[in-house]
Formats: structure tokens, sequence, C-alpha cells
């Protein structure tokens, strides 16, 4: 396999996730230009980006970065269809901020999932986002090429997928988006209303996006926590009847939290939220004890179904 086919295969699911997210995320059509090498000195801009390490026989960093105008736009676009609320916002601040890194970790996330499924001698780290890429050396040390792909939104601007190729050392010389609603939820008696539940995630959009599906059914009592760590003192000192917890987070990851509450001998209901459909990881939290698995993104329209589908207890 040449090196061209290998850059080609590892841009092609990120490519393919980002319009395919585009629309299911903000309703917005994006169309993607070929790709081209960059040139690693001139390789600069002003912006935010969602990247995610590289290595194996591709040393590197895949960066899905936006100018600040087009990352205005789709962030603008996110919260609209994650809130069904017209949104205005003319300068970056930390609503839009949330919902730029909720949609860039989803496509990452669901992309890198998809490239560890098969035998190509390189992994990914968990995705990460960057707020300022004012200096660019740090990600630009030991770069010898780069690999560019624009993707042009219509009616809003472009964004670009960026490989930066540190190394390469190979051993061996359209694709459909992978849609899943979860792993549903075996339990049927509905959970009452006033019930405590505890919603887990590092992102506050989606914190915020499941306590308005949550009020909308009902639920008032509703308690939160940023991270597994805290999430675990929570179920010690709260002792929530039901939770949401998202599977990578900064401090302590929820399977990790998920093992730690179950050999506590909690045996609260948890329902996993992930945008990477990793059948190994599913597997784990079953073996610890979910009440469900939900894959994301969720939106406006149908977050409240979901949420109810899984809001049910022994």
């Amino acid at each position: 396999m040449s090196i061209e086919t290998i850059y080609k295969v590892t841009l092609h699911p990120f490519i393919n996730e980002s319009i395919a997210s585009l629309k299911a995320m903000t309703h917005l059509s994006g169309a993607a230009a070929d790709a081209f090498m960059d040139q690693v000195d001139d390789f600069r801009f002003k912006g935010y980006a969602v990247c995610s390490e590289v290595t194996g026989c591709i040393n590197g960093v895949i960066m899905m970065h936006h100018y600040p105008e087009t990352a205005i736009a789709i962030g603008n676009s996110v919260c609209e269809t994650m809130f069904d609320e017209k949104y205005n916002h003319t300068q970056m601040n930390e609503e839009l901020s949330n919902a730029l890194a909720e949609w860039g970790n989803t496509i990452v996330g669901r992309s890198t999932d998809l490239l560890s499924r098969h035998n190509l001698e390189f992994n990914f780290s968990s995705p990460y986002f960057v707020h300022n890429l004012e200096d660019m050396e740090k990600y630009l040390s030991g770069v010898k090429e780069i690999v560019t792909v624009p993707i042009t939104v219509e009616g809003v601007g472009r964004y670009y997928f960026n490989l930066l190729v540190r190394d390469v050392n190979f051993q061996k010389g359209g694709a459909k988006r992978e849609e899943s609603s979860g792993i549903a939820n075996p339990h049927t008696t509905p959970l009452p209303t006033d019930k405590k539940i505890l919603l887990v995630d590092d992102s506050a959009m989606i914190r915020k996006a499941l306590k308005r599906f949550l009020n909308n059914l009902g639920y008032q009592n509703i308690i939160e926590a940023d991270d597994g760590s805290s999430a675990v003192t929570m179920v010690e000192n709260e002792a929530p009847d039901f939770m949401f917890m998202d599977v990578v987070m900064g401090e302590m990851n929820g399977d990790e939290a998920l093992k730690t509450i179950r050999a506590k001998g909690h045996d609260v209901p948890v329902v996993m939220l992930s945008s990477v459909t990793d059948q190994a990881l599913v597997d784990q939290c079953k073996q610890s004890g979910v009440s469900g698995f939900i894959f994301k993104p969720i939106q406006a329209d149908n977050g409240a179904e979901i949420i109810q589908s899984y809001l049910k207890i022994a």
C-alpha cells in the first residue's frame, strides 16, 4: 500500500463523517475538495481545532480546524439543532466553544473508532479540543508533510482536515456513516418523575441538553458532575436514583467511574453516553452493569424520545 493511498485511507472516514455529521447536527450541507500537499513552512492560522494524535506506522496529528467566522456559524447551528432555538452569536464564547468541541469530538471519535477496526497499523488518541491555535510551533514540531482537505459549507465558509505527518514507517505496503441508536434498557418500569437523576459529562452543552430533555419529560430533581471522579463522590453523597454518564472525560473516564461505583456496592441504574461505537467498550460496560448505552449525537427533534426510552428501572 503506497504512502499516498494510506493518507487517503486515513483521511477518508474523517471527511465522510464530518459531512454526515454536519447535516445531522447542524442541518447544513458540505462538500469536500480534493486533497493536496500543504507547505509546512507556510502552515499558520488563527482559529479552533479538534485533534487526535496518530501513532504506529504514521506518527503525527489529525487536525480538524476552523477559522473563527466558520467556527461561530457552525457553533450557532449546532446549538440551534441541539436546543431548537435561534442562535445569533457573533463572537466565540463558552457556549459556542462547547458546541464546536462536541461536534468535532463526535466526528473525530467516530472516525478513529471506525479506522481502529481495521488492521491499518496505526492508532489514535482520544480527541481533544484546542481553543487557540495562534502558536502553531508545537504542533508543527518535527512535521515533514501536511495533507489538507478543505470542506466547503454552503452559505457559511470552509473548514479543513489536516494530517500532520512527522514520520512514516510502513511494514506493509465513500464510506458510509455508521449509525446506531445504542443499546436499549432491558428494564420495563418507567422511572418516577420525582426521582433524582445525575448527569455526568465534561461537556456543559450536553448536560444542558440532557437537562432540557428531562425537564420536558417532567423530571426536575437533577444534579450534575463534569467528570468521573466527581460522579463517584456524588453517588456516595447524593444517592441518585438514576445516572446518565459520558465515557470519555478528562479527570476519570465514565467506564472507570462505573467500575468504581459498582466496586463500592452501589447499584444505581447507569446509562452510558458515547460518540464512539466501540463494541469492546460496550461489552466492558455491560459487565459492570449498565442499563443502556446511547451513541451520540442527540438532537432536539429526537432527544426527549430517546432519553425517555432509557428511563426505566427493574
